[in-house]
């Protein structure tokens, strides 16, 4: 199933594109490998069923959108019972974030625009939920020097299967 594109994250998307190419000060290229450490720690806990770690790479407000609609989370435990919710037990769940472009949009402020090809299989019948979109997210460096997940926001534009799990 193609899914069409939302408007508001295409157009976010646009805006990291047309920064993409442009130089980044000394500053930035330290920090960048840090930014993508605390977005691959997400899939990784998210794959891993780390529940008790996901907590670690948001921060409050948070908020997020699933292709364009804003989802009703609470705080930061509400997100990860929600995908501790979809991507539980009855499945193997694999995330692949692909071609990341930072945007510094402050100081302490980035964009990020990566890709995601997802795959969840689930354990009863090994059937296949596939997923391709992408995401752009928004990270703040906090007091510690960590970068965390302020919005995340994920489209997806291509599914197979059918996830049987909702959060």
């Amino acid at each position: 199933m193609n899914i069409p594109a939302d408007k508001q994250i295409m157009d976010l998307a646009k805006e990291v594109l047309t920064f993409a190419g442009h130089d980044y000060t000394p500053e930035q290229l330290k920090e960048i490998p840090k930014i993508l450490a605390t977005k691959n720690k997400y899939w990784w806990c998210v794959d891993m069923q780390l529940w008790d770690m996901m907590p670690e790479v948001y921060v409050e407000p948070f908020t997020f959108y699933s292709n364009g609609h804003k989802v009703p989370v609470k705080d930061i435990a509400d997100q990860v019972k929600r995908a501790s919710t979809v991507c539980d037990d009855s499945m193997v769940p694999i995330h692949m974030g692909h071609n990341p472009i930072v945007q510094f949009t402050g100081e302490k402020t980035a964009r990020v625009l990566t890709r995601l090809n997802d795959y969840h299989t689930y354990n009863d019948d090994d059937s296949t939920y596939e997923g391709w979109g992408f995401y752009v997210d928004d990270f703040v460096k906090c007091e510690d020097d960590v970068w965390r997940i302020r919005t995340l926001r994920l489209t997806y534009r291509k599914i197979l299967g059918a996830l049987r799990t909702q959060g």
